[in-house]
C-alpha cells in the first residue's frame, strides 16, 4: 500500500512538472495547490474500501466523466453512464463491462434493450447478452439525450447544436417516425427571438403527450447590447400525435439583472405527474392531466437550493434528492426525512428494482447504499437489541458472531449477500444459552461485502462485514 501511495504521487508530481517545464501559465501559487491537490488525490485513490466508516456497501473509484446512473432490470449490476456504459457488479463492486456512447440513454419499453448512440448513429445493447443490434441509419450530425417511451418501443431525440426539430423512432423498424419542428425565429418588441430546445421526455401511460424545455433568445437581434440579452425558459406540454400545444408552464428568465435561477423537472413513474424544484429547496408536484400543482416538498429552507438529482422508487412512496454534498430520501405521504448523509458532492442517484439498494455518483466515485427505505431490505431492523456483532471485521478466514437474547425462541443465522441470496447456514434451531457466541469458516466464499443475518422469532437483525 506504502508503494502504491509512493507510486501515485510520483506521476501525479511529474504531471505537475511536465506543466511547469511546458512554461503554461501558472504561479508558485497555482503549483503549489496543484500539488497539494495531487497528494489529496493520492490519497483518496489509494486508500482501501473498508476504510470508509460510512454506511456504502463499496465505493469505487471511476474517474471523471460520469453522467447518470441507473441498475439492470435484474439488479445484479449497477449501470454508470460515463462516455459509454458500464456494468458494476453489485455483489463484488467490479466493472465487468463497457461500451462506449455519445449519449445518454434508456431502456426500452420492455426493458429488453438499453438504448443508446454511437458514431451519429443509434444502436440497441442487449443487456444480458450484451450484443449491440444494429440497424438504425447513420445521422448527419450527433444525437441528444435518448429519451424512451414507456408503452410502446419508440425514442425521442434532438440533433446537433441548439436543436429546433425533435425527431421520433420506432424501435422495431428502425426507422425515424416523424418529427416536430419547433417555432425558428419570431418578432417581438422590434427584436428577433430565436428558439432551442433543451431538454425533454414522454407523459403520459400511454405516451400520449411529450414535454420540452425551450429557451427564448433575443440574442440574434442586430447591435442589441449584451446587458439587454434575455433567455426565457418554459416547459411546453404537447399532443404526441397531433402535436397540438396542451399546456405551458414558465420556468425562469436569466437577464443582465436576473441570473439565479432553480429548475429540475422530473417526470414521476406514472406519467401522469410532474416533479418541479422551480423555487429554492422546494419541489412541487403537477399533474398534467388536471394541469394544477397537487403537493409539494420543501428539502431545505435556503433560497436558490437546487436539486442536483430527484429519483422515486417504484411505488413512489418514497423519493431521494441531491443537492450541494447533501443526499436526503423522504416518505411523500409523512413527508419525514428517512435517512440523510452529507458526505461528498452527490450527483446523481438510482434506487434498485427491489428498493433495496441506492446507486450514487460523487465526483469521480460510484457508491452504493442500503436504500434505509425497506424494512426487511438486508439491513434488518432492530439492529441494536440484541447486540450482534461480528469479529474481526474485515476478515479472511475465521469470523466470530455474537449476540445476547432474553427469550428462547427459534433461530435462524446465515450469511446473504448485497442481493439478499442467502450463501450459508451457520446455525437453526433452539438455542439454550442466551449469551450466544459461535466461530464460523469463511475462507470458502469469494472477497465482497456480506451480512450476517440473525432471524430471531419474527424479527430480523443484520450486521455487514467484509470478506478480504
Amino acid at each position: 500500500m506504502v508503494l502504491l501511495f509512493l507510486c501515485l504521487f510520483l506521476v501525479n508530481l511529474l504531471y505537475f512538472i511536465t506543466l511547469i517545464n511546458n512554461k503554461i501559465n501558472c504561479p508558485k501559487k497555482c503549483i503549489m495547490k496543484n500539488l497539494i491537490l495531487a497528494l489529496i488525490l493520492t490519497i483518496v485513490i489509494s486508500v482501501p474500501a473498508s476504510a470508509i466508516e460510512i454506511d456504502t456497501l463499496w465505493y469505487r473509484y471511476t474517474g471523471s466523466g460520469n453522467q447518470d446512473v441507473d441498475f439492470t432490470p435484474d439488479d445484479k449490476y449497477v449501470v454508470l453512464w460515463r462516455n459509454g456504459i458500464e456494468f458494476w457488479e453489485v455483489q463484488q463492486g467490479v466493472r465487468d463491462f463497457f461500451i462506449t456512447s455519445e449519449v445518454l440513454g434508456d431502456y426500452n419499453y420492455n426493458e429488453e434493450y438499453l438504448v443508446f448512440a454511437q458514431d451519429s448513429t443509434p444502436k440497441l445493447l442487449n443487456w444480458k447478452t450484451r450484443e449491440v443490434v444494429e440497424g438504425f441509419e447513420k445521422q448527419e450530425t450527433f444525437l441528444g439525450r435518448i429519451r424512451t417511451a414507456k408503452s410502446k418501443n419508440e425514442f425521442m431525440a434532438t440533433k446537433g447544436h441548439y436543436p429546433k426539430v425533435m425527431y421520433f423512432w420506432d424501435i422495431n423498424q428502425k426507422q425515424i417516425l416523424d418529427s416536430f419542428e419547433i417555432m425558428k425565429e419570431c418578432e417581438k418588441n422590434n427584436q428577433k427571438w430565436g428558439r432551442s430546445i433543451h431538454e425533454y421526455d414522454y407523459l403520459g401511460n400511454s405516451d400520449e403527450y411529450f414535454y420540452i424545455r425551450v429557451n427564448d433568445n433575443n440574442a440574434s437581434t442586430p447591435n442589441l447590447p449584451s446587458k439587454n440579452e434575455i433567455d426565457n425558459f418554459s416547459y411546453l406540454i404537447y399532443n404526441r400525435e397531433t402535436k397540438e400545444l396542451i399546456d405551458s408552464l414558465f420556468a425562469f428568465q436569466i437577464s443582465f439583472e436576473n441570473y439565479n435561477h432553480v429548475d429540475k423537472m422530473v417526470v414521476l413513474n406514472d406519467r401522469d405527474n410532474l416533479a418541479w424544484n422551480k423555487k429554492g429547496g422546494e419541489i412541487n408536484f403537477y399533474n398534467i392531466k388536471q394541469k394544477r400543482f397537487y403537493n409539494y416538498l420543501v428539502f431545505d429552507t435556503h433560497d436558490f437550493v437546487e436539486a442536483s438529482d430527484i429519483e422515486f422508487n417504484r411505488l413512489e412512496s418514497i423519493v431521494g434528492i441531491t443537492h450541494g454534498k447533501d443526499l436526503k430520501i423522504y416518505n411523500l405521504q409523512s413527508k419525514e426525512l428517512v435517512y440523510y448523509s452529507n458526505i461528498g458532492g452527490k450527483d446523481n442517484i438510482s434506487f434498485s428494482n427491489n428498493e433495496e439498494l441506492l446507486v450514487a455518483h460523487v465526483n469521480s466515485f460510484l457508491l452504493l447504499f442500503p436504500s434505509h427505505i425497506v424494512e426487511t431490505s438486508v439491513e434488518g431492523t432492530n439492529k441494536n437489541r440484541v447486540n450482534l456483532t461480528v469479529t474481526p471485521n474485515p476478515a479472511s478466514n475465521i469470523i466470530s458472531i455474537q449476540f445476547s437474547t432474553e427469550t428462547n425462541e427459534p433461530i435462524k443465522l446465515s450469511i446473504i449477500d448485497l442481493l439478499g441470496n442467502e450463501i450459508g447456514i451457520i446455525d437453526e434451531g433452539n438455542i439454550e444459552n442466551q449469551n450466544y457466541s459461535i466461530d464460523y469458516n469463511i475462507s470458502n466464499i469469494p472477497p465482497s461485502i456480506y451480512f450476517i443475518r440473525l432471524e430471531l422469532g419474527s424479527e430480523i437483525f443484520t450486521k455487514k462485514f467484509i470478506k478480504e
